[in-house]
């Protein structure tokens, strides 16, 4: 196959999997009422309890001027709180409010077709190392386009919610 067919292929199958995840995740936020970004900031920040507006970007793939304005919304909201530490006031933290808590717990709940599909295709026993090796491919996708950082951030949180079960 040419070079154009196989970029072709793998562009249009990468946007329909992620559009499958992105309905399912606004869904999940709509059904709590909040948007999809909201709702991915009150992840992160409640896994890094209090965490600054910069690391959020970091984390979440976007711009400050972006992190800043859902920030904006989830305080209209009473869902975080922004404060200062006495050791050095330049720097703002966000952290969940009791509402904020709350609301994340309530967005544990997400269903997510694309993870029960890889689920029922892992029970196959002939498709398991298959699945890992892509899993390890998506995670060197990310450590090469976003950074070793913030694939360490996926893996320590991932397995913090695991001992947190």
């Amino acid at each position: 196959m040419s070079e154009l067919a196989n970029l072709h292929m793998m562009l249009n199958y990468m946007r329909g999997v992620y559009k499958v995840l992105e309905e399912d995740w606004q869904k999940s936020a709509k059904s709590i009422g909040l948007t999809q970004a909201e709702q991915h900031v009150l992840w992160i920040v409640h896994l890094e309890q209090e965490v600054t507006v910069s690391r959020i970007a970091q984390i979440g793939l976007w711009d400050v001027s972006t992190v800043m304005q859902v920030i904006k919304r989830l305080r209209e909201k009473n869902l975080v709180e922004v404060i200062k530490k006495n050791s050095d006031r330049r720097v703002s933290y966000v952290k969940l409010s009791e509402e904020g808590v709350e609301k994340q717990k309530q967005s544990a709940n997400f269903q997510c077709k694309l993870y029960d599909f890889i689920k029922v295709q892992m029970e196959d026993e002939s498709k398991k190392t298959f699945m890992a090796d892509l899993i390890r491919f998506h995670k060197e996708l990310n450590d090469h386009f976003h950074g070793s950082d913030y694939v360490e951030w996926i893996v320590n949180t991932g397995k913090a919610l695991e001992e947190a079960r």
